[in-house]
């Protein structure tokens, strides 16, 4: 039940990986039913990814990537999850609407003392992975382990909840979350539904702490086997693939597929092409225009409002841009349509800000925030004094369509007034310089993990990873603070609230989304149940054989 996780291997060895991968792939969805050994599942599907996941402890050793996402998102499970809602051949999740997974299913939780009590009720007769039963006990010693160590992943909530006393075991299928004060911002279910709010195998944990890792942060970064999710890791060749199981014990829907192969092909276009030739069934994190040649063999997932987005960050603490003029400026300077017709194959839009209908906040505006403007730009910066001003942009050397934009941004900013060097980074760099917030300019693939409006203070609070580029201040705290007492997000008296805030991010220019793009991955024409989540990984659990 457990794995063993390798860690990554050069560059230099994957592209010697991709080439025996696909030598050995040769499997393909099969007919719904065949070689089923649980009720009806089919046994086996074969993805094309583009790395190894890092770690398998969103907590303990925590660190972006879609491999990470993945891995976390398909063995371990929440309290609740959004429901989903098909729509266009894809499972979209409504970030408005919860339904139990070890909570109950019909009713999950119940609010009380004004607003300040969550109470959830537990699913009966649920076992772990390793076969242990689920109790209140788990939910508790899971929101303790969040609260001590160091990746815990609650920032967003502490004004909320930021202690262990706070949790109440009524029983051993009730537990109750006192919050300090009423959830105006509506974010404390939206951070249990995400990657914060996974739920351990306490039992089982416990089996692998010492005196020194009392929480088994070293164990849970490179096993499995410890939570409720549709999948556990059952075996890893190193650099070349691993092998999920499904879990017996999981509380919703089986999965159809029994096995899953991820095969790690560094590759975009190979990846692309594996699954066009029908040697995989799914190929994930492929480029847009290798999306696109093969868009008549395959099914591409498109979604009314995808929340995954391109960053452009201007550090507001170091020059040029501690001058808002010259971050307005620099907006302008960026060749949206271009970017979106050229690198993302029109499968993007122009960001209007940070508040989008995904949130489900109404009547929000759809106007662009910036277009391309040299003449604006060139005005704003003569405003400021500048008339030619060096602009270093790090990027990741691992996202081939942000160094395509960002490239297209520097040679299409000369005509506004910019000198911009693009300067590609290893992953490894890129998340350091991040990190510690050394750099002057940056792009990022990101997404807000809690799809609530108020959700994106982690952007910019001092609480968050993410806040290189911006300060808050009294204006921001005075608006954040009159969209949320406005009432709930959804209303139609909060929405102009919203708006005003998200007008004031978008005139402060720091670190804004440059594009909202579409899913990037792809599926054989023989699957169904394609799915777009908060975090945008597929949902291995609910794909199926086309019926």
């Amino acid at each position: 039940m457990h794995s063993r996780l390798r860690r990554k291997i050069s560059a230099a060895f994957l592209a010697l990986a991709t080439v025996f991968a696909m030598a050995a792939c040769s499997n393909s969805v099969p007919d719904a039913g065949a070689g089923s050994d649980s009720g009806g599942s089919s046994s086996s599907l074969t993805a094309a990814i583009a790395a190894m996941p890092t770690s398998y402890d969103l907590e303990g050793t925590w660190a972006a990537s879609n491999e990470n996402y993945t891995i976390w998102s398909q063995t371990m499970v929440n309290l609740v999850r959004y429901k989903y809602a098909e729509k266009n051949g894809v499972q979209v999740q409504d970030f408005t609407k919860y339904e139990g997974v070890l909570a109950d299913k019909d009713n999950p939780f119940t609010v009380s003392d004004g607003g300040k009590t969550y109470t959830f009720h537990l699913r009966k007769g649920v076992k772990s992975q390793a076969g242990n039963p689920f109790t209140a006990q788990d939910v508790y010693w899971s929101l303790q382990r969040k609260l001590n160590v160091s990746g815990g992943r609650l920032p967003q909530i502490t004004n909320l909840f930021d202690n262990i006393n706070q949790v109440q075991i009524v029983d051993d299928y009730t537990i109750a979350i006192h919050l300090h004060d009423v959830d105006k911002g509506e974010i404390f279910l939206p951070n249990l539904t995400g990657q914060m709010g996974r739920i351990w195998d306490k039992t089982e944990m416990l089996k692998h702490a010492t005196s020194d890792d009392p929480w088994g942060t070293k164990w849970a970064a490179q096993n499995t086997g410890a939570g409720y999710g549709p999948y556990t890791v059952s075996s890893v060749t190193e650099g070349q693939q691993l092998v999920l199981k499904a879990n017996a014990n999981y509380p919703l829907d089986k999965p159809k597929f029994t096995t899953i192969t991820m095969k790690v092909v560094a590759d975009s276009g190979t990846r692309a092409q594996m699954l066009a030739s029908g040697d995989v069934d799914v190929a994930e994190a492929l480029s847009p225009s290798d999306a696109t040649s093969i868009a008549d063999k395959v099914q591409l997932p498109k979604v009314d409002n995808p929340t995954e987005f391109v960053g452009l960050t201007l550090v507001e603490n170091k020059a040029p841009f501690d001058d808002q003029r010259v971050r307005r400026a620099f907006r302008y300077a960026v060749p949206y349509s271009d970017i979106i017709k050229q690198v993302y194959q029109g499968k993007a839009k122009a960001s209007s800000g940070w508040v989008t209908a995904a949130m489900g906040v109404t009547g929000l505006s759809e106007k662009p925030a910036y277009t391309y403007s040299p003449s604006k730009a060139k005005a704003l910066l003569k405003e400021a004094g500048k008339t030619s001003v060096p602009v270093t942009l790090s990027v990741s050397s691992l996202v081939p369509d942000i160094i395509d934009s960002a490239v297209m941004i520097s040679s299409s900013a000369k005509a506004a007034g910019f000198d911009v060097t693009v300067k590609q980074l290893s992953a490894a760099d890129f998340a350091s310089g991040r990190a510690n917030k050394t750099f002057q300019a940056l792009m990022v693939a990101n997404r807000s993990q809690v799809q609530a409006p108020a959700g994106i203070d982690n952007f910019f609070s001092t609480k968050g990873d993410n806040n290189s580029a911006f300060a808050p201040t009294d204006e921001y705290t005075g608006l954040l603070d009159a969209a949320k007492n406005a009432g709930k997000s959804t209303s139609k008296e909060a929405a102009p609230q919203w708006q005003k805030f998200s007008d004031f991010l978008n005139d402060e220019a720091s670190n804004l989304p440059m594009v909202y793009r579409q899913p990037n991955q792809a599926y054989s024409t023989k699957l169904q149940n394609m799915s777009y989540r908060y975090d945008s990984t597929i949902d291995y659990s609910i794909l199926a054989p086309k019926s």
